[in-house]
């Protein structure tokens, strides 16, 4: 049987920031206006003191800056939709989106009584589903099984998820180990079947070079006053490094030999 289609207003797209970012937020806005001009949900920005001057754009201000996961749990907190479309302010949108394809993203989602669904395989989920091939499932003890990436969240379960005294990073960890104790499963778009192009654009609160190179080359700016630009060098060689602790960590998990 087809499930029953859940109405946009059980849905809204939140975009997770703080003041800190708002020199990104008129890029990150255009693209967004311009590549997804059909996008169904309402749209809110977590923010401390500012808003957006756009009133396509509601503003959730949760005061001043505790920690990363309380500022969003506080937003958060703001709203009665029982799902949220989570990005975060440094996702600049690629190419046009599929609106249609985004919304069966969440219809399937609902269907297997998700926790999420993330619409970017970064990184991949560890096995297909059966009935519906362009997404997977996350396994238990997999890292990053909790991410922010693009995603959408039963907005319940990831604020049961949220300690508020971690940042992104802390989450993103700690928040994997955490969901082990989770009935609902944790889901992603296969590799390939991405329902959201974007790019990130921030690292550490720096512009990443080949990032600011793409948009630049389509006549965006940044404002170079306010920001830095971070290490290629460093860039590479951490994601070397990315690359063979999550190589570790899964042969850990299968129990497989060096």
């Amino acid at each position: 049987m087809t499930p029953a289609r859940h109405a946009a207003s059980d849905v809204c797209l939140v975009v997770a920031s703080h003041d800190g970012c708002a020199d990104v937020w008129p890029a990150f806005f255009g693209q967004l206006f311009r590549l997804w001009p059909d996008m169904p949900y309402p749209l809110y920005l977590i923010s401390n003191h500012l808003a957006f001057a756009d009133p396509r754009v509601t503003a959730l201000r949760v005061g001043d800056d505790l920690s990363w996961s309380q500022t969003l749990a506080r937003g958060l907190e703001g709203l009665s939709s029982r799902f949220v479309l989570l990005m975060l302010e440094d996702f600049f949108l690629t190419a046009p989106v599929d609106t249609a394809r985004v919304g069966r993203m969440h219809d399937a989602m609902v269907a297997k009584g998700a926790a999420c669904l993330r619409l970017a395989p970064y990184p991949e989920p560890d096995a297909p589903c059966p009935d519906n091939p362009a997404i997977g499932v996350i396994e238990k003890g997999t890292p990053y099984r909790v991410s922010l990436q693009a995603a959408f969240w039963d907005r319940r379960l990831l604020l049961g998820l949220l300690r508020r005294e971690e940042s992104a990073w802390d989450f993103e960890v700690n928040g994997s180990r955490r969901s082990a104790a989770m009935s609902e499963p944790f889901l992603s778009v296969c590799e390939g079947a991405a329902a959201l192009p974007y790019r990130h654009v921030l690292r550490r609160g720096k512009l990443l070079p080949a990032a600011v190179r793409h948009f630049a080359s389509l006549g965006m700016s940044f404002d170079l006053s306010k920001r830095s630009f971070e290490s290629e060098l460093y860039l590479k060689w951490q994601y070397s490094a990315l690359r063979r602790f999550l190589g570790s960590a899964w042969r850990l998990v299968t129990r497989r030999p060096l």
